[in-house]
């Protein structure tokens, strides 16, 4: 068999060949979906206060407030039904919607209490 010809070797790399530095920075990109800021829900029992019922949930701002109505539900064990929810004050008149935003409600940061009233299920400890 005859021998192969030899074609063009690999031509040896050049000790000044290395790539033009970019004339500007590019910004670091980061997921639109992860939010870096923090609130600090203190979650409270409007009436009667119960120390007992006051926990702190850390969430971001962009937090539905129905994720801080299950945590509710979870906490009473599901014993709890017709939850209404006020943010930082409680009156009957200003009960949230839980398909928005702690944003929405201008909450972006630091610590906010969320207040919360609801109607107990019935059953024997109740006496129906």
């Amino acid at each position: 068999m005859p021998k192969k010809k030899g074609g063009k070797g690999k031509k040896k790399k050049e000790e000044d060949d290395t790539p033009p530095q970019p004339k500007y920075d590019h910004p670091e990109i980061k997921p639109s979906r992860m939010d870096d800021r923090r609130v600090v829900a203190t979650v409270k029992l409007a009436m009667p206060q119960c120390p007992l019922l006051t926990f702190d949930i850390p969430v971001s701002p962009s937090t539905k407030i129905s994720v801080i109505e299950q945590r509710i539900f979870e906490r009473h064990g599901g014993s709890i039904r017709d939850l209404m929810i006020c943010i930082n004050k409680w009156h009957p008149d200003e009960v949230v919607d839980t398909e928005k935003t702690l944003e929405d409600y201008g909450i972006t940061g630091g610590e906010c209490f969320v207040y919360y009233e609801f109607v107990p299920i019935s059953g024997a400890l109740l006496g129906d």
